[in-house]
């Protein structure tokens, strides 16, 4: 979101904007793998601590370009991109390994939480630095709060006492060899192109009304609904969960898209609204990641899930480079079109994977 805002305040029209967004979280997306398999092999301080410190570097050098000066601040979002640290894979393996397996779905579902409220802090903050200071400023304070946040976890004590397991042979692409998780990965990038698309169309949305900050204001009331929904999942489940359950909750993501096309042009009515499909996102994705950790070798599992996560991005690159030029063309109602279409083709994959996996159950007995 902030990138969007640097590049739309600074003169750009939203598809360079989106290209920009698009290419720093596709760069993520390519480098969590990578650093997650470093991970799994040097433990966790070295290879977060450098990539936090390159990332940051580079997040500064984009604030202080002229967007329109395009190879240059491309160039430093794909870097600052690459670089990004997988602490998110990181602490899912944390937790694989230090929580019961019955309780496990919980956590992962509480761990979304605290980190969807973040990210409804997070568009706030972001708003609230652009009305008082320069659109570059919040780029800078990214890099150093994101500086911050690389030192304080690897400086715990769970992430200091933390030893990869011995990892066996590997190949390019890794635990992806398995056709679960490569399943799993296909509905997450999905889920990623409606997380992606919906931020350009927010920010289109409050263009539209004039409002440009309040997209901030839509994307935190979205992640409000997922931190709301991750904490009370995560005090109703223990043990595994089924795949009627799974269903369900993709299908209630879905369907909470539904109204948002109509695109009504009003901030507490849309606020609203974008709160719906928030309170699936948490359950979804820790009953995800729960599952992956069930399935994955536990020598590579921040490389799991770090795949997992880099599905989430490529899946957001994809839906933002997407839904830029349908804003541009459409406005915000073609963009959360997207979104919608987006979430129920995740929803007929995860059908169709689970039905397959039915019929293959009788077939190996």
């Amino acid at each position: 979101m902030a990138i969007l805002q640097y590049a739309v305040a600074a003169g750009s029209n939203y598809l360079w904007a989106s290209v920009i967004a698009g290419l720093y979280g596709l760069a993520a997306t390519i480098g969590q793998p990578v650093l997650g398999r470093l991970v799994d092999r040097h433990g966790q301080c070295l290879p977060l601590i450098a990539a936090a410190t390159i990332s940051a570097a580079a997040m500064i050098v984009l604030a202080v370009l002229d967007p329109r000066q395009r190879l240059p601040t491309a160039g430093a979002a794909v870097v600052a991109g690459l670089a990004t640290p997988p602490l998110e894979g990181s602490l899912r393996a944390l937790w694989s390994q230090a929580v019961p397996q019955r309780l496990q779905t919980a956590a992962f579902s509480l761990d979304v939480a605290a980190q969807s409220l973040l990210f409804a802090l997070g568009p706030l903050l972001v708003s609230a630095t652009m009305a008082l200071s320069e659109a570059g400023t919040a780029l800078i304070l990214i890099a150093v709060v994101g500086w911050l946040g690389t030192w304080a976890m690897t400086t715990s004590a769970p992430s200091r006492a933390w030893q990869p397991p011995p990892a066996g042979p590997t190949n390019w692409i890794g635990p992806m060899r398995s056709g679960e998780l490569r399943g799993i990965a296909i509905v997450l990038l999905l889920v990623g192109m409606a997380l992606g698309a919906q931020g350009v169309a927010g920010t289109a949305w409050a263009d539209s009304v004039g409002e440009r900050t309040s997209a901030g204001v839509l994307l935190g009331a979205f992640s409000a609904g997922s931190c709301v929904g991750g904490l009370a999942f995560s005090r109703r489940q223990a043990g595994t969960v089924g795949d009627r359950t799974l269903l369900h909750l993709v299908a209630g993501f879905t369907l909470g898209w539904a109204p948002l096309v109509v695109a009504p042009p009003n901030l507490a009515v849309m606020a609203l609204l974008t709160l719906v499909p928030g309170l699936f996102l948490s359950p979804l994705l820790g009953v995800v990641f729960e599952r992956a950790g069930r399935t994955a070798d536990p020598g590579c599992l921040t490389e799991t899930f770090s795949w997992l996560v880099a599905a989430v991005g490529t899946g957001s690159a994809i839906g933002t480079a997407l839904a830029g030029p349908l804003a541009d063309h459409h406005g915000a109602v073609a963009s959360y079109a997207l979104v919608l279409v987006a979430a129920a083709t995740g929803l007929g994959r995860l059908a169709s994977c689970l039905a397959a996996a039915a019929r293959a159950v009788p077939n190996t007995a």
